[in-house]
Formats: structure tokens, C-alpha cells, sequence
């Protein structure tokens, strides 16, 4: 006896527990069709009961109260994301320019550098001396000599 009890005790919470679901999602649904009627709704307060994909397709939507109470927001959204796009392409641009430039002058210092070996090369003594073999300068066979200076001229000359 005790255990039919337990039984129906149960069931009852399941039907009920079942019940309170089933109202909830009535409850959601109401609340979705409500705010669907919101948006098409005309200013002058009638309510459109035939909402199809068509009426929205078509631009119903946009004749409602809603879209034109949030237009300026939406143009102000609209504006910020041709900001926010013209803005990363700029700043793309710029970064592409500034790789370039960056390459550019790598390559003009390794030019530099190039030249610059090449002007030391020919500057060096063998090479001048190769050169001027027609000449009458040549190289001198004497060492150098070291003049010493006394301390008294170093002075007076500053």
C-alpha cells in the first residue's frame, strides 16, 4: 500500500513537473510572437498578423516603428564600420610602403659597402704602382726617416 502510494506520489510530480515545462515553453513562444509584432508594427498601431519570409524579404521590416526609431543608430554602425575598414586599409598601406622602403635601403647600403671596398681596393699602393708604370714617379728604395722634434718647437708653435 505504501509502495502505490510512493507511486503515485511520483507520477503526480512528473505530470506536474511536465505541466510547468509545457507552460514555460508556451510562455517563450507568446513572448517571441509579442516581440515579432513589435517589430512590424506600424506606428499608427496596427499589429500585421500575416508575417511571412516574404513580407520580411521583401522589406516590410523597414516600413515598422522599430527600424525607424533605430535608424540614425544603425547609419551611425554602418559609418564606423566603413571607419574601422578604410582605417585597416590605410594602416596596411602604410605598412606595405614602409617594408619597401625598409628593402630599398638594405639594398643601398649593401651597394655602399660594395663600392666602397672597390674604392679601397684601387687606392692601395700595388694597384697606384701597377698603374703608373709609364711614369717617371716611382717608389722610393730609402727608408723612412724620423726627424726629432725638441720640445721647445712643439711649444711655441700652440
Amino acid at each position: 500500500m505504501a509502495d502505490e502510494k510512493e507511486l503515485t506520489a511520483q507520477s503526480d510530480e512528473q505530470v506536474q513537473q511536465t505541466t510547468n515545462t509545457a507552460e514555460k515553453t508556451a510562455a517563450e513562444n507568446r513572448r517571441a510572437r509579442k516581440a515579432l509584432k513589435e517589430l512590424t508594427r506600424d506606428d499608427d498601431g496596427q499589429v500585421r498578423t500575416n508575417v511571412s519570409l516574404r513580407s520580411i524579404l521583401g522589406g516590410d521590416i523597414l516600413a515598422g516603428g522599430w527600424f525607424r526609431r533605430q535608424f540614425w543608430y544603425i547609419v551611425m554602425l554602418v559609418a564606423m564600420a566603413v571607419v574601422y575598414v578604410s582605417n585597416r586599409y590605410y594602416c596596411q598601406q602604410e605598412m606595405i610602403t614602409a617594408s619597401r622602403l625598409n628593402d630599398t635601403l638594405a639594398d643601398r647600403r649593401y651597394k655602399a659597402l660594395t663600392i666602397s671596398s672597390q674604392i679601397k681596393e684601387m687606392t692601395r699602393r700595388s694597384v697606384i704602382e701597377e698603374q703608373l708604370t709609364d711614369s717617371t714617379l716611382k717608389t722610393s728604395n730609402m727608408p723612412l726617416l724620423n726627424l726629432p722634434v725638441a720640445q721647445s718647437d712643439t711649444a711655441t708653435e700652440e
